[in-house]
């Protein structure tokens, strides 16, 4: 698994990929990281490919999402 801590749009959130194509959105509650998206991307490569794919996911979600 890898793992990306980031801010979003002033939302601290983790991007946990399972290194084939199969992604969770996650925020942090009561100190634990909950799944809060789950989605699918097929075809990626490496990771920059995908935190890009992530990061689109992100950029089309509504900021009440998450």
């Amino acid at each position: 698994m890898k793992h990306w801590e980031l801010e979003h749009n002033g939302n601290h959130i983790r991007i946990e990929w399972n290194e084939s194509a199969t992604f969770n959105l996650q925020t942090p509650i009561g100190g634990e990281w909950v799944d809060y998206h789950c989605f699918t991307c097929y075809g990626i490569e490496t990771e920059q490919e995908a935190l890009e794919c992530a990061y689109d996911v992100l950029n089309e979600l509504e900021p009440e999402e998450y």
